[in-house]
């Protein structure tokens, strides 16, 4: 008999603190770059965290941005009183690098420059004494050696996933991934297997219709339409459903964006549909018990 448990969505709502214009790979933009707008930020993920906080019940975890154009930026600051905030109202935060080089490819295969910028934003984050266990690479980018990375510095959830992407220029390479929630193998980019012979990393994937990697089959508020991001959604319940097994995955939104009402807007109400149509906001630490639970 299916169980309603079951059948539920489990969402997490994740946020990149960033800026906008942010195009490296974009030609028909000029592989345009602005400056970092770190001061605006504040103010911008101040505002959409009281969204999430009204909405979600704080359930969120934000992904600053530290990369080749803005290294510590939202690393430092008033972003760590932000992020004390965050945590105290339920959610958590994670380490995302952007290791793009401008219309020149990407730094994501270099092991020892990945190496050192990933360890100085887990140690930013450590030297304020908050709590970091979840990474996300920029443009969905995970090497295989991150899993090493992220055990040695005790962390066990990512949200690099893009079911179904193959961009190996950008170390971004899911073809062989999962919809939902999943341990990624001692190779990431294979399988995950049922006799738990995998790595410590539990990786929570974009939702997705699993047609594809486009913006249109993923829930990317920003690069959609609400109604297709409701297509999607059903799609996912619909699936945990058809297999009687929650599924458990995340959406992306930018702080970047709250400079713009129409994708505020579309974001606040895709919040408000989910938990109408079988969602329940979960935080990453959540997203794993759950899991976890499930395997047990």
């Amino acid at each position: 008999m299916m169980n309603d448990t079951n059948s539920k969505v489990y969402i997490v709502p994740l946020v990149d603190v960033n800026w906008l214009t942010f195009a490296p790979f974009d030609p028909a933009r000029d592989f345009r770059i602005d400056p970092p707008k770190v001061e605006q930020s504040i103010g911008e993920t101040r505002n959409l965290c009281d969204i999430l906080r009204d909405l979600t019940d704080g359930k969120t975890v934000l992904t600053p941005h530290s990369g080749t154009y803005c290294r510590s930026g939202y690393y430092e600051g008033e972003f760590i009183d932000i992020y004390r905030s965050v945590i105290a109202n339920g959610g958590e935060v994670a380490v995302h690098l952007h290791e793009e080089i401008k219309g020149g490819g990407t730094r994501f295969g270099d092991k020892e420059h990945i190496r050192e910028v990933f360890f100085a934003c887990k140690q930013k984050y450590s030297g304020a004494e908050i709590p970091c266990r979840s990474y996300r690479g920029g443009h969905s980018a995970y090497a295989p050696f991150m899993n090493g990375f992220m055990k040695e510095a005790d962390m066990d959830i990512d949200f690099s996933c893009a079911p179904g992407l193959n961009m190996p220029d950008r170390e971004a390479i899911w073809v062989e991934a999962g919809l939902s929630g999943y341990y990624l193998a001692s190779n990431p980019r294979d399988p995950s297997t049922p006799d738990r012979s995998h790595s410590q990393v539990f990786e929570i994937p974009i939702g997705s219709d699993g047609e594809g990697a486009a913006y249109g089959n993923i829930l990317h508020i920003e690069q959609s339409n609400l109604e297709n991001l409701m297509r999607i959604w059903n799609l996912i319940v619909d699936r945990a459903q058809a297999l009687d097994t929650p599924q458990i995955v995340h959406s992306l939104f930018h702080t970047g964006s709250m400079s713009q009402p129409d994708n505020v807007e579309r974001f606040k109400r895709f919040l408000e549909f989910m938990p109408a149509n079988g969602g329940v906001f979960v935080t990453p630490s959540e997203a794993k018990i759950i899991y976890d639970s499930l395997e047990t």
